[in-house]
């Protein structure tokens, strides 16, 4: 009998949590759902990055521009998935930076700026023989990162 009236005093416990918590939406009918900022809330975003140009010699510096991201937050930039530095977004969540191929080999990169695992976008450059050298545009301002080739040697034990 004392476990009954254990398990009744629960049910009501969360009836009127729930009515409760129904209740204490009641301000908040009247607001569309734009009003709300849900996506800060839930760390939800869709970020974009753009590049001035899509391909380009090597050597060249393409220089990328970042929005939507969280406001004043650390970004990671990573080419084909190899780090090569950080920048911070601003207050409205825009980033720029500008990336140097001197160095590089012919081919098509994977670009990504990433704050955490919400917030990534990628975008690809390609770099090409007989393209023009691509230069970032009049009064573009970020960090430059550098994009040389890694050689990974094996490593030798002489015993």
């Amino acid at each position: 009998m004392n476990g009954l009236k254990q398990q009744n005093g629960m049910r009501l416990v969360l009836m009127l949590a729930i009515l409760l918590s129904g209740i204490a939406m009641t301000p908040f009918i009247d607001i569309p759902a734009e009003a709300i900022n849900w996506e800060l809330l839930a760390g939800v975003y869709e970020p974009s990055l753009d590049v001035n140009e899509d391909s380009g010699a090597p050597g060249s510096v393409f220089a990328f521009t970042g929005s939507d991201y969280p406001a004043l937050s650390n970004a990671t930039v990573y080419v084909n998935g190899d780090q090569v530095g950080n920048v911070m977004t601003d207050a409205s969540g825009m980033a720029a930076f500008k990336l140097n191929t001197t160095g590089a080999a012919v081919g098509q990169y994977n670009v990504t700026l990433e704050v955490d695992i919400n917030a990534s976008a990628t975008e690809s450059i390609e770099l090409k023989v007989g393209e023009q050298v691509v230069t970032p545009p009049p009064g573009f301002t970020g960090p430059a990162f550098s994009m040389q080739n890694r050689i990974y040697q094996p490593v030798v034990i002489a015993d």
